[in-house]
């Protein structure tokens, strides 16, 4: 809520609120910046495949995401979703702590793949090391040929951990992936996660064109000329300063760790969150966000007690995401309609009912926002829109559930998701960004000034019309740019001649 005070209820700063003589009289406008939220944010990502050109610019651009709620000091989590709940793997899981690690050559052709998930012993500082008995492409998909208890050789013999496999088998494909680290401990991952290849052929192997990459956004290209020897190992790391490393992948190439859900302690969330985002698309077609969304915040994913409260350490695979005295946000980003079986209103029910009553007067405790396409079209069977990333059907039933919760909506055809983004973090966090004046102004004398409190003498700065700040006339209010938007708690001045002939 928005709170304006006097400046004669605050009397350590100077000025009554008018003066009013024979000249224009004189305005100050004195409001509190709100104090900040703790939200629990779920991001419902459609991983189909209509969304193939989307998906690199909504990683991209919600890279700033991250980053906008750190600067603001938000107590923040945010978990990701799919529209996809066909597949059990996910089905309102919550998308983290696993990921895939695929070599592929030239054409495309895979030639060896790792799929890792929250099954996996994936923590800080564990090696996977593949037991060299199962030296094959075809042997080391399974967690249980993956040796965790010992040493990092990167670039050296695997030590081996009693298997049992059949052995090297080059038929099966030449160069293999035999040893990675996800979560480096002591150390960021951008200068300590890496990949091993062998080599289990008798002849040596010209990676020129192959690629190292996953089932997102990320797709290492090896340089003209890399060769591998017979019998040798390849260690392609994050940094040169990885022992044993042979090739820098820098930021072209990322492992997910174990985080299910970043928050706001999550060292390098927007490189996580940049992963968790990039879902591929080989999802369902049949897109059910806001079923997803249901089912992400219900038993079996996350434990009730029988009072009906929930247990954040119950051993469901969503425990600990929603937080009780958290709010709770939806953001979906879909370019399909939501084919979900229940009518909306049973959904936003749903959603309410996990945050209690208060939730159904208050919008700020919860509600739905939505990237999608956002306008009914001319005619039947047209998109709603079209950009040169392709075409959106409208969203209406997503668009229902953001007018019933005061959401936000953007176009998904939109270039640039930054604005909803920007808009989004304020709305979350609590921050207030536009300001209605009690009087008409005239503009020339209009002032701003952002104090720490209610002393005079706490001035943080004097901010200028029009770079700072804009005034909005249809309004009569102002409206900070984003990175002038005060912080919690800090006091806003607005100092104007009232406009001639207003009341």
């Amino acid at each position: 809520m928005r709170n304006a005070l006097s400046l004669l209820l605050v009397p350590s700063l100077l000025a009554s609120c008018s003066d009013q003589g024979f000249t224009q009289p004189t305005q100050e406008d004195v409001f509190i910046q709100n104090r900040l939220n703790t939200v629990d944010l779920l991001l419902v990502v459609d991983n189909s495949c209509s969304m193939v050109e989307e998906q690199g610019k909504l990683a991209t651009n919600f890279d700033n995401f991250i980053r906008n709620f750190d600067e603001a000091e938000v107590d923040w989590q945010l978990g990701v979703i799919t529209t996809d709940t066909d597949q059990d793997k996910f089905s309102g899981h919550l998308i983290g702590g696993d990921d895939e690690i695929v070599l592929a050559n030239a054409d495309g052709r895979e030639m060896d793949r790792v799929e890792y998930d929250r099954d996996w012993p994936v923590a800080p500082g564990v090696v996977f090391s593949l037991d060299p008995s199962y030296f094959a492409s075809t042997s080391n998909d399974s967690a249980s040929k993956w040796c965790t208890d010992v040493e990092a050789t990167p670039g050296g013999a695997n030590p081996g951990c009693a298997g049992t496999g059949p052995g090297s088998d080059p038929s099966r494909g030449a160069v293999i992936i035999t040893e990675f680290l996800p979560d480096p401990d002591g150390v960021l991952d951008t200068a300590g996660e890496w990949v091993e290849l062998t080599n289990v052929s008798d002849a040596a192997v010209d990676l020129t064109g192959y690629f190292l990459g996953d089932g997102g956004r990320n797709a290492y290209a090896f340089p003209e000329g890399t060769t591998i020897a017979a019998g040798d190992t390849m260690v392609l790391a994050r940094s040169l300063d990885v022992e044993g490393a042979d090739l820098a992948v820098g930021t072209d190439f990322t492992l997910n760790n174990h985080d299910l859900f970043l928050t706001d302690e999550t060292e390098e969330p927007e490189e996580i969150f940049a992963e968790m985002v990039a879902q591929g698309t080989n999802g369902s077609g049949i897109e059910m966000g806001l079923e997803a969304v249901r089912m992400a915040i219900s038993a079996p994913l996350l434990t009730y007690d029988e009072a009906g409260e929930l247990v954040p350490d119950g051993g469901a695979a969503n425990d600990g995401f929603i937080r009780p005295d958290a709010n709770f946000s939806v953001l979906i980003v879909s370019d399909e309609e939501d084919s979900s079986p229940l009518p909306v209103n049973e959904y936003l029910r749903a959603f309410a009912d996990l945050k209690g009553e208060a939730a159904y007067r208050d919008h700020s405790i919860m509600n739905v926002s939505a990237v999608i396409g956002d306008r009914a079209p001319e005619f039947d069977g047209e998109p709603s829109c079209s950009s040169s990333n392709g075409q959106a059907d409208w969203g209406r039933r997503y668009l229902r559930a953001v007018e019933e919760t005061a959401g936000l909506v953007d176009s998904i055809c939109d270039e640039d998701f930054s604005p909803i983004v920007n808009e989004l973090g304020l709305t979350i966090s609590g921050l207030e960004a536009e300001f209605a004046l009690s009087k008409q102004p005239s503009l020339k004398t209009l002032k701003v000034s952002i104090y720490g409190d209610s002393d005079e003498s706490s001035k943080i700065r004097d901010l200028t019309l029009d770079v700072d700040f804009t005034y909005l006339e249809e309004s009569n209010s102002i409206r900070f740019e984003y990175d002038q938007v005060p912080e919690s708690q800090e006091y806003i001045l607005v100092e104007y001649k009232v406009q001639s002939g207003s009341n």
